[in-house]
């Protein structure tokens, strides 16, 4: 068997890369300020669980971007069978302030999609994308109306949490990505996907979730 070397790019040697105005979606191996994607899925696991509680939000160097759930509408259609989320929230930060970004996330408090768990990270993409599981698609993230589609590599996962508090489970993926920080001034972002595996459906009795948040953000200026 050969070994394979992993490749994590960090921020200071993309820089050059990097568009004018900020706000990059990093490359789903970077480390930015000495966290990857599966540390944020951690240190978010109860936050996002919690439904995003303000008291759950963690310490950790990013903004994280989360729908603020006083405003979410959820709308079922009856003739689809399938569910439209939609949140919003506003954020003021310091010049230099990086991004995490999740989109979207399960866990293993039950019920459990497909009945078994991933306990592997080589298990995570599938179980999150696969049709006969969660059937995640349409991910993408767009910023000042530039979009980056999310696929499979920013399945980050699983890793093990405290109990988490949509059910008691204690291991958790998300999906979800490091923006670089943005220029001053008044920016938008704007993820969305959808939910439609057969494992989901079995799961939740619906046939899909439609969801996207935008997010109003302002940089201070220097």
């Amino acid at each position: 068997m050969r070994a394979s070397l992993k490749f994590h790019p960090r921020l200071e040697a993309l820089e050059d890369r990097l568009a004018p105005g900020g706000g990059d979606v990093l490359p789903a191996a970077a480390h930015l300020r000495g966290y990857s994607l599966t540390d944020m899925a951690r240190e978010t696991a109860q936050f996002l669980t919690s439904g995003t509680d303000p008291s759950r939000y963690p310490n950790t160097p990013f903004q994280i971007l989360y729908q603020d759930p006083a405003r979410e509408t959820d709308t079922f259609n009856p003739a689809t069978g399938g569910l439209v989320a939609r949140g919003i929230n506003e954020f003021t930060v310091k010049p230099g302030t990086p991004f995490y970004v999740p989109l979207a996330y399960s866990d293993d408090s039950p019920p459990i999609v497909g009945g078994t768990f991933p306990t592997i990270p080589q298990a995570a993409a599938d179980y999150m994308f696969s049709h006969d599981l969660n059937g995640l698609g349409n991910l993408q993230i767009v910023v000042d109306g530039q979009a980056t589609s999310i696929g499979a590599a920013y399945a980050a996962g699983p890793t093990h949490t405290p109990p988490l508090l949509d059910g008691g489970g204690s291991h958790i993926i998300t999906v979800g990505a490091f923006l670089t920080p943005l220029s001053p001034g008044v920016h938008t972002v704007t993820i969305s996907g959808e939910f439609s595996g057969v494992g989901f459906q079995q799961t939740s009795g619906l046939a899909f979730v439609d969801f996207a948040s935008t997010y109003t953000i302002t940089v201070q200026p220097h």
